[in-house]
């Protein structure tokens, strides 16, 4: 539980103090126990193998709160890929959720982001994937194995090409643009295209930013779904 909280999206926000945190996985933790499978055998003693299952729990919160945070990265890679199209990435704002500087259009999808996650019920099905772990991955028989650093992997190549499927659109007309600014410099010399496209450029982007919306709000609910996927192979390979 201390893993996954202190990892997972959302749980493991800066805002969030520590004692709170503590606080809701001792709640987390009286809720699920009747649910835990456990072998007396395995949980017998104080000694150093209680100590390893005790590190085996908390590598496999780990693992699926660090999963849960790559669907947050996407969304950010998204805003951040659109903002240096746009010319913007200079304009930085603190981000709390990756608790690091981000852009404005960053910021802005990943608190579109956030919203979705939550009106979908994002964060019930971050503790229903923990629950499902505890039945498909006993108290104390967890054995590592490279299928699953290669189901992260996949997962991880599968996040770059959504991204670049919901930054596409916004790439596209601002590439047609600048196409069309440098044909329109070479036409009319007079005009001064490098202070003309600044202006027009970001509009343009903005405009199809937000025109394109359902069809981010589309490509999250495909990223929620296979985040979700993705939890459920990992916990088969480990």
């Amino acid at each position: 539980m201390i893993g996954f909280v202190f990892s997972a999206a959302l749980f493991s926000l800066p805002a969030i103090n520590t004692p709170l945190k503590i606080l809701f996985c001792l709640v987390l933790t009286m809720t699920v126990y009747p649910a835990v499978k456990t072998d007396p055998a395995v949980m017998r003693g104080f000694g150093e193998d209680l100590i390893l299952i005790a590190g085996r729990e908390v590598l496999i919160g780990l693992v699926l709160g660090y999963l849960t945070r790559l669907f947050f990265f996407a969304i950010s890679m998204t805003g951040d890929l659109i903002s240096v199209t746009l010319g913007l990435s200079s304009a930085q704002l603190y981000n709390p959720m990756m608790a690091s500087q981000g852009s404005v259009i960053e910021q802005f999808h990943v608190l579109i982001g956030s919203m979705f996650f939550l009106l979908i019920n994002g964060h019930h099905m971050l503790i229903s994937a923990l629950v499902q772990s505890l039945d498909m991955i006993p108290v104390g028989l967890l054995s590592l194995n490279t299928g699953s650093l290669a189901e992260v992997a996949m997962f991880g190549q599968d996040l770059l090409v959504l991204t670049i499927k919901m930054s596409a659109p916004v790439m596209a007309a601002i590439l047609i643009a600048n196409l069309a600014m440098g044909i329109l410099g070479r036409a009319i010399p007079q005009i001064n295209v490098l202070v003309t496209s600044f202006p027009v450029t970001i509009m343009l982007g903005l405009v199809v930013m937000f025109i394109c919306m359902p069809l981010f709000a589309l490509e999250m609910n495909v990223l929620v779904d296979m985040t979700s996927a993705k939890l459920l192979q990992v916990l088969k390979t480990l």
